[in-house]
Protein backbone atom coordinates (compact mmCIF):
# COMPACT_ATOMS: atom_id res chain seq x y z
CA UNK A 1 0.00 0.00 0.00
CA UNK A 2 1.32 3.50 -1.00
CA UNK A 3 1.34 6.01 1.70
CA UNK A 4 -1.10 8.47 3.33
CA UNK A 5 1.05 10.85 5.37
CA UNK A 6 -1.31 13.08 7.80
CA UNK A 7 -1.20 16.33 8.02
CA UNK A 8 2.29 18.29 8.80
CA UNK A 9 0.74 19.38 11.94
CA UNK A 10 -0.46 16.02 13.54
CA UNK A 11 2.95 14.81 12.06
CA UNK A 12 5.32 17.56 13.98
CA UNK A 13 3.24 16.05 17.28
CA UNK A 14 3.51 12.80 16.49
CA UNK A 15 5.56 11.27 13.47
CA UNK A 16 5.58 7.99 14.11
CA UNK A 17 1.70 8.07 13.25
CA UNK A 18 2.63 7.63 8.89
CA UNK A 19 0.02 6.04 8.09
CA UNK A 20 -0.72 4.01 4.67
CA UNK A 21 -3.97 4.69 2.29
CA UNK A 22 -6.03 2.04 1.65
CA UNK A 23 -5.64 0.50 -1.57
CA UNK A 24 -9.23 0.59 -2.85
CA UNK A 25 -8.84 4.08 -2.25
CA UNK A 26 -5.97 4.57 -5.21
CA UNK A 27 -8.27 5.10 -7.97
CA UNK A 28 -10.09 7.91 -7.15
CA UNK A 29 -9.83 10.67 -8.62
CA UNK A 30 -10.42 14.63 -8.02
CA UNK A 31 -13.88 15.53 -6.64
CA UNK A 32 -15.78 18.08 -7.88
CA UNK A 33 -18.56 20.29 -5.91
CA UNK A 34 -20.82 23.20 -6.98
CA UNK A 35 -20.65 25.54 -4.29
CA UNK A 36 -21.94 28.60 -6.26
CA UNK A 37 -23.11 29.53 -10.13
CA UNK A 38 -18.70 29.24 -11.62
CA UNK A 39 -17.48 28.17 -7.96
CA UNK A 40 -16.14 24.75 -7.41
CA UNK A 41 -14.66 23.13 -4.76
CA UNK A 42 -11.93 20.09 -6.18
CA UNK A 43 -11.13 17.85 -3.32
CA UNK A 44 -7.85 15.55 -3.90
CA UNK A 45 -8.98 12.47 -2.03
CA UNK A 46 -6.14 11.49 0.82
CA UNK A 47 -5.24 8.76 -1.44
CA UNK A 48 -4.62 10.55 -3.88
CA UNK A 49 -2.57 13.61 -3.01
CA UNK A 50 -0.79 11.42 -0.04
CA UNK A 51 -0.52 13.93 2.40
CA UNK A 52 -4.30 15.10 3.52
CA UNK A 53 -7.59 15.10 2.17
CA UNK A 54 -6.72 18.54 0.40
CA UNK A 55 -8.98 21.00 -1.00
CA UNK A 56 -8.70 23.77 -4.22
CA UNK A 57 -11.81 26.59 -4.44
CA UNK A 58 -11.71 26.82 -8.25
CA UNK A 59 -13.87 30.90 -9.20
CA UNK A 60 -14.44 30.94 -12.71
CA UNK A 61 -14.85 34.44 -14.23
CA UNK A 62 -15.87 35.93 -17.28
CA UNK A 63 -12.50 36.16 -18.53
CA UNK A 64 -10.10 34.38 -15.71
CA UNK A 65 -10.15 32.20 -13.21
CA UNK A 66 -9.32 32.39 -9.76
CA UNK A 67 -7.54 28.88 -7.83
CA UNK A 68 -7.12 29.09 -3.55
CA UNK A 69 -4.31 26.48 -2.39
CA UNK A 70 -2.77 23.90 -5.26
CA UNK A 71 -2.18 20.97 -2.95
CA UNK A 72 0.45 18.48 -1.55
CA UNK A 73 2.20 16.99 -4.99
CA UNK A 74 2.50 18.59 -8.87
CA UNK A 75 0.76 15.40 -10.18
CA UNK A 76 -2.60 16.17 -8.06
CA UNK A 77 -2.34 20.26 -9.49
CA UNK A 78 -2.36 18.17 -12.61
CA UNK A 79 -5.53 16.48 -12.28
CA UNK A 80 -7.08 19.45 -10.58
CA UNK A 81 -5.94 21.57 -13.56
CA UNK A 82 -7.40 19.11 -15.96
CA UNK A 83 -10.83 19.64 -14.23
CA UNK A 84 -11.01 23.21 -13.83
CA UNK A 85 -10.15 22.88 -18.25
CA UNK A 86 -13.32 20.38 -18.35
CA UNK A 87 -15.45 23.19 -16.95
CA UNK A 88 -13.70 26.30 -18.79
CA UNK A 89 -10.55 26.97 -21.17
CA UNK A 90 -10.22 30.66 -19.21
CA UNK A 91 -6.92 31.07 -17.81
CA UNK A 92 -5.80 31.01 -14.37
CA UNK A 93 -5.00 33.99 -13.54
CA UNK A 94 -4.78 34.28 -9.64
CA UNK A 95 -3.53 31.75 -7.62
CA UNK A 96 -4.35 32.41 -3.47
CA UNK A 97 -2.01 30.15 -1.15
CA UNK A 98 -3.93 30.11 2.53
CA UNK A 99 -0.30 29.34 4.50
CA UNK A 100 3.03 27.72 4.14
CA UNK A 101 2.04 24.36 4.78
CA UNK A 102 3.09 21.60 1.31
CA UNK A 103 -0.77 20.51 0.62
CA UNK A 104 -1.30 24.13 0.42
CA UNK A 105 1.21 25.04 -2.01
CA UNK A 106 3.64 22.34 -3.90
CA UNK A 107 1.21 22.42 -7.14
CA UNK A 108 2.14 26.37 -7.45
CA UNK A 109 4.68 25.51 -10.44
CA UNK A 110 1.81 23.47 -12.44
CA UNK A 111 -0.15 26.92 -12.64
CA UNK A 112 3.03 29.09 -13.20
CA UNK A 113 3.80 27.05 -16.33
CA UNK A 114 0.65 27.16 -17.83
CA UNK A 115 -0.47 30.59 -17.21
CA UNK A 116 3.01 33.04 -17.90
CA UNK A 117 2.05 36.05 -15.78
CA UNK A 118 0.26 33.95 -13.12
CA UNK A 119 0.07 36.34 -9.47
CA UNK A 120 0.01 34.23 -6.70
CA UNK A 121 -1.10 36.01 -3.36
CA UNK A 122 -0.27 35.24 0.27
CA UNK A 123 0.69 37.12 3.06
CA UNK A 124 4.34 38.35 3.48
CA UNK A 125 4.52 35.95 6.69
CA UNK A 126 3.73 33.46 4.55
CA UNK A 127 6.03 34.31 1.39
CA UNK A 128 8.73 34.66 4.08
CA UNK A 129 8.14 30.70 5.58
CA UNK A 130 8.00 29.57 2.12
CA UNK A 131 10.98 31.19 0.87
CA UNK A 132 12.73 29.29 4.26
CA UNK A 133 11.19 25.84 3.81
CA UNK A 134 13.64 23.55 1.49
CA UNK A 135 11.37 20.68 -0.12
CA UNK A 136 14.16 18.19 2.19
CA UNK A 137 11.39 19.69 4.97
CA UNK A 138 8.64 17.87 3.99
CA UNK A 139 9.81 14.96 1.78
CA UNK A 140 11.64 12.98 5.06
CA UNK A 141 7.95 12.85 6.13
CA UNK A 142 7.39 10.25 3.21
CA UNK A 143 8.72 7.55 6.55
CA UNK A 144 11.11 5.71 4.06
CA UNK A 145 13.79 5.08 6.81
CA UNK A 146 10.65 3.45 9.27
CA UNK A 147 9.01 1.87 6.12
CA UNK A 148 12.63 0.04 5.21
CA UNK A 149 13.11 -0.77 8.95
CA UNK A 150 9.61 -3.11 9.07
CA UNK A 151 10.31 -4.63 5.93
CA UNK A 152 13.72 -5.90 6.53
CA UNK A 153 12.51 -6.73 10.38
CA UNK A 154 9.11 -8.52 8.86
CA UNK A 155 11.56 -10.90 6.80
CA UNK A 156 14.40 -11.57 8.73
CA UNK A 157 11.84 -12.66 12.30
CA UNK A 158 8.67 -13.66 9.57
CA UNK A 159 6.52 -11.54 11.92
CA UNK A 160 4.69 -8.16 11.82
CA UNK A 161 5.35 -5.72 14.72
CA UNK A 162 1.86 -6.59 15.92
CA UNK A 163 3.37 -10.22 16.42
CA UNK A 164 1.17 -11.61 13.42
CA UNK A 165 2.94 -13.93 10.79
CA UNK A 166 4.62 -11.96 7.81
CA UNK A 167 3.29 -14.49 5.45
CA UNK A 168 3.95 -13.64 1.81
CA UNK A 169 0.99 -11.07 0.91
CA UNK A 170 1.91 -9.35 4.58
CA UNK A 171 5.36 -8.81 3.46
CA UNK A 172 3.66 -7.64 -0.37
CA UNK A 173 1.94 -4.84 1.30
CA UNK A 174 5.20 -3.78 3.36
CA UNK A 175 6.81 -3.89 -0.17
CA UNK A 176 4.18 -1.57 -1.76
CA UNK A 177 4.18 0.45 1.23
CA UNK A 178 7.59 1.59 0.61
CA UNK A 179 7.63 2.09 -3.03
CA UNK A 180 4.67 3.98 -2.41
CA UNK A 181 6.91 6.62 0.37
CA UNK A 182 9.76 6.44 -2.13
CA UNK A 183 7.62 7.90 -5.11
CA UNK A 184 6.35 10.19 -2.63
CA UNK A 185 9.54 11.17 -1.33
CA UNK A 186 11.01 11.77 -4.98
CA UNK A 187 8.31 14.30 -6.09
CA UNK A 188 8.05 16.05 -2.94
CA UNK A 189 11.93 16.43 -3.37
CA UNK A 190 11.91 17.69 -6.97
CA UNK A 191 9.17 20.25 -6.56
CA UNK A 192 10.41 23.89 -7.80
CA UNK A 193 8.77 26.03 -5.01
CA UNK A 194 7.41 29.09 -6.77
CA UNK A 195 6.63 31.71 -4.37
CA UNK A 196 4.25 34.11 -4.20
CA UNK A 197 4.57 37.31 -6.28
CA UNK A 198 1.86 39.63 -4.50
CA UNK A 199 2.09 40.03 -0.67
CA UNK A 200 -0.25 41.47 1.77
CA UNK A 201 0.08 42.41 6.05
CA UNK A 202 -3.76 42.37 7.49
CA UNK A 203 -6.22 42.51 4.73
CA UNK A 204 -6.83 42.92 0.60
CA UNK A 205 -9.36 43.13 -1.49
CA UNK A 206 -9.52 43.03 -5.46
CA UNK A 207 -11.63 42.17 -7.91
CA UNK A 208 -11.80 40.09 -10.57
CA UNK A 209 -14.70 40.01 -13.43
CA UNK A 210 -16.99 41.95 -11.21
CA UNK A 211 -16.69 39.04 -8.03
CA UNK A 212 -15.20 40.54 -5.24
CA UNK A 213 -12.60 39.00 -3.17
CA UNK A 214 -11.39 40.18 0.69
CA UNK A 215 -8.29 37.90 2.21
CA UNK A 216 -7.54 38.51 5.80
CA UNK A 217 -4.51 37.59 7.35
CA UNK A 218 -5.13 35.15 10.57
CA UNK A 219 -3.50 33.04 12.61
CA UNK A 220 -4.56 29.52 12.76
CA UNK A 221 -2.91 26.41 11.65
CA UNK A 222 -0.03 28.44 11.46
CA UNK A 223 0.58 31.65 11.39
CA UNK A 224 0.16 34.33 8.33
CA UNK A 225 -2.82 32.08 7.17
CA UNK A 226 -5.67 33.64 4.61
CA UNK A 227 -9.04 33.39 4.68
CA UNK A 228 -11.18 34.40 1.84
CA UNK A 229 -14.84 35.94 1.98
CA UNK A 230 -16.97 36.66 -1.15
CA UNK A 231 -19.07 39.15 0.48
CA UNK A 232 -21.89 38.57 -2.52
CA UNK A 233 -21.88 34.69 -2.77
CA UNK A 234 -21.58 34.98 1.30
CA UNK A 235 -18.64 31.81 0.77
CA UNK A 236 -15.97 31.63 3.49
CA UNK A 237 -12.91 29.84 2.24
CA UNK A 238 -10.79 28.82 5.74
CA UNK A 239 -7.19 27.28 4.48
CA UNK A 240 -6.45 25.55 7.82
CA UNK A 241 -7.73 27.91 10.31
CA UNK A 242 -10.34 25.64 10.22
CA UNK A 243 -9.85 22.12 9.57
CA UNK A 244 -12.69 18.69 9.16
CA UNK A 245 -10.54 15.87 9.41
CA UNK A 246 -11.60 12.77 7.60
CA UNK A 247 -10.06 9.73 6.30
CA UNK A 248 -10.35 7.67 9.55
CA UNK A 249 -10.21 10.06 11.99
CA UNK A 250 -12.99 11.47 12.09
CA UNK A 251 -15.29 15.02 11.28
CA UNK A 252 -12.48 16.77 14.33
CA UNK A 253 -10.02 19.17 14.02
CA UNK A 254 -6.16 19.24 14.55
CA UNK A 255 -2.99 20.93 16.23
CA UNK A 256 -1.08 23.65 15.15
CA UNK A 257 2.69 24.04 14.79
CA UNK A 258 3.10 27.28 16.59
CA UNK A 259 1.50 27.55 19.85
CA UNK A 260 -0.40 31.04 19.60
CA UNK A 261 -3.52 28.92 20.52
CA UNK A 262 -5.05 31.93 21.83
CA UNK A 263 -4.92 33.70 18.63
CA UNK A 264 -6.18 30.90 16.70
CA UNK A 265 -9.34 30.45 19.24
CA UNK A 266 -9.31 34.34 18.19
CA UNK A 267 -9.19 33.71 14.74
CA UNK A 268 -12.37 31.58 14.86
CA UNK A 269 -14.53 33.95 16.49
CA UNK A 270 -13.39 36.19 13.60
CA UNK A 271 -14.96 33.55 11.08
CA UNK A 272 -18.20 33.35 13.36
CA UNK A 273 -18.66 37.12 12.74
CA UNK A 274 -18.59 36.51 8.65
CA UNK A 275 -21.91 36.20 7.40
CA UNK A 276 -21.06 32.99 5.39
CA UNK A 277 -24.02 30.60 4.06
CA UNK A 278 -21.16 27.88 2.45
CA UNK A 279 -17.74 27.58 4.90
CA UNK A 280 -15.01 25.46 2.87
CA UNK A 281 -12.55 23.98 5.62
CA UNK A 282 -8.70 23.60 4.48
CA UNK A 283 -9.50 19.61 4.48
CA UNK A 284 -13.23 18.14 4.62
CA UNK A 285 -15.94 18.64 2.84
CA UNK A 286 -17.93 22.27 2.44
CA UNK A 287 -20.07 22.81 5.69
CA UNK A 288 -23.88 24.47 5.02
CA UNK A 289 -23.96 25.92 8.74
CA UNK A 290 -21.80 27.35 11.13
CA UNK A 291 -22.46 24.16 13.66
CA UNK A 292 -19.18 22.67 13.39
CA UNK A 293 -17.32 25.83 13.24
CA UNK A 294 -18.67 26.72 16.99
CA UNK A 295 -18.33 23.45 18.29
CA UNK A 296 -14.55 23.70 17.67
CA UNK A 297 -14.40 27.44 18.97
CA UNK A 298 -15.75 25.98 22.20
CA UNK A 299 -13.57 23.12 22.49
CA UNK A 300 -10.65 25.21 21.72
CA UNK A 301 -11.96 28.20 24.55
CA UNK A 302 -12.56 25.04 26.97
CA UNK A 303 -8.90 23.70 26.18
CA UNK A 304 -7.01 26.98 26.96
CA UNK A 305 -10.22 28.13 29.97
CA UNK A 306 -9.39 24.74 31.56
CA UNK A 307 -5.30 24.39 30.89
CA UNK A 308 -4.51 27.71 32.35
CA UNK A 309 -6.94 27.41 35.67
CA UNK A 310 -4.48 24.73 36.11
CA UNK A 311 -1.44 25.70 35.75
CA UNK A 312 -2.53 28.89 38.11
CA UNK A 313 -3.77 26.72 40.44
CA UNK A 314 -0.38 25.10 40.88
CA UNK A 315 -0.66 22.33 38.99
CA UNK A 316 2.81 21.79 37.51
CA UNK A 317 3.24 18.47 35.38
CA UNK A 318 1.77 18.04 31.85
CA UNK A 319 0.09 14.25 33.02
CA UNK A 320 -1.71 16.13 35.70
CA UNK A 321 -2.92 18.95 33.83
CA UNK A 322 -3.79 16.68 30.92
CA UNK A 323 -5.48 13.91 33.13
CA UNK A 324 -7.40 16.82 34.68
CA UNK A 325 -8.69 18.21 31.11
CA UNK A 326 -12.33 17.43 30.76
CA UNK A 327 -13.86 17.18 27.12
CA UNK A 328 -16.28 14.59 27.68
CA UNK A 329 -18.93 16.62 25.77
CA UNK A 330 -17.63 17.16 22.81
CA UNK A 331 -16.88 13.80 21.72
CA UNK A 332 -20.41 13.16 21.15
CA UNK A 333 -20.67 16.76 19.08
CA UNK A 334 -17.71 15.48 16.65
CA UNK A 335 -19.39 12.08 16.55
CA UNK A 336 -17.24 9.96 17.60
CA UNK A 337 -18.57 6.50 18.16
CA UNK A 338 -15.40 4.54 17.97
CA UNK A 339 -12.99 3.59 20.32
CA UNK A 340 -10.41 5.02 17.30
CA UNK A 341 -11.66 7.84 16.58
CA UNK A 342 -11.59 8.55 20.05
CA UNK A 343 -8.09 8.22 20.51
CA UNK A 344 -7.55 10.67 17.58
CA UNK A 345 -9.23 12.78 18.92
CA UNK A 346 -7.64 12.22 22.78
CA UNK A 347 -4.33 12.42 20.43
CA UNK A 348 -5.47 15.92 19.07
CA UNK A 349 -6.29 17.20 22.60
CA UNK A 350 -2.80 16.44 24.07
CA UNK A 351 -1.40 18.22 21.34
CA UNK A 352 -3.37 21.42 22.12
CA UNK A 353 -3.14 21.11 25.44
CA UNK A 354 0.82 21.16 25.13
CA UNK A 355 0.45 24.41 22.86
CA UNK A 356 -1.12 25.90 25.49
CA UNK A 357 1.54 25.31 27.83
CA UNK A 358 3.58 26.54 25.47
CA UNK A 359 1.97 29.59 25.20
CA UNK A 360 1.44 30.63 28.38
CA UNK A 361 5.26 29.29 29.22
CA UNK A 362 6.37 31.66 26.53
CA UNK A 363 7.50 28.47 24.27
CA UNK A 364 9.01 26.50 27.27
CA UNK A 365 8.32 23.10 27.27
CA UNK A 366 5.66 21.69 29.90
CA UNK A 367 6.90 20.31 32.97
CA UNK A 368 7.47 16.31 32.84
CA UNK A 369 8.38 14.26 35.69
CA UNK A 370 10.71 13.13 33.65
Amino acid sequence: MSPRPLSLALLLCCPSALAAQPAQEAELGIEVTRLAEDIYLMRAPSALDQWTSSNSVVFVGTESVVVFDTNALPSTSRLVLDEIRAHTDLPVRWVINSHWHMDHWSGNEVYADAFPGLQIVATYRTRDHMAHMPSGFFSISAGVTGARERLALAAESGALEDGTPADDEALAELREDLEGRLAFEAEVAAVRRTLPTLTYADSMTFTVDGRTFELYSVTGDAAGSTVLYLPDERILVTGDVLVRQEDGRGAQPWTMNSYAVSQWLAALRRLEGFDAAIIVPGQGPALRDSAYLETTRELYGSLIEQTRALLRDEVVFFDDVRTAIDVESFRSRYGLDTPELNEAFDAVVTALVTRIIQEVYDGARPRTLG
